[in-house]
């Protein structure tokens, strides 16, 4: 099982697989892909101030029915916990989407590279 984060649903939404190392591609192959529920938060944010088109759930069902992508059940309690204990990052997003990865003790993948600095499952 591997978590992405808002802008590798982005990219795959897109089909912008070229932006990922041919390590990543290899375990988005071979893994189960989990959304966590903060990035789907955040895609919603995103599409409401414009800087993406596509509303949260059609990018959340074309992933679904095109890799099967699921969305995280980590409870929020968890997330908070964990994401209490990153001051690395001053982005809420950041914070509770690197906390699932965490909780969970599964890789990231992110393009983020303060993330990617950061958080030692975070791949590219």
């Amino acid at each position: 099982m591997v978590l992405i984060d808002t802008h590798i649903a982005v990219f795959l939404h897109g089909r912008q697989i070229r932006k990922l190392s041919s390590e990543v591609k290899v375990m988005l192959d071979n893994n189960d892909i989990v959304l966590p529920e903060m990035a789907r938060f955040e895609l919603q944010y995103l599409n409401e101030i414009g800087r993406i088109a596509e509303t949260p759930a059609n990018i959340i069902q074309f992933l679904y029915t095109e890799i099967g992508l699921t969305v995280s059940k980590t409870p929020m309690s968890r997330l908070v916990d964990e994401g209490i204990l990153l001051p690395w990052t001053r982005d809420p997003f950041d914070r509770l989407i690197c906390a699932d990865a965490q909780v969970q003790n599964i890789p990231l993948i992110t393009h983020d590279q303060k993330i990617l600095d950061n958080l030692p499952q975070a791949c590219r």
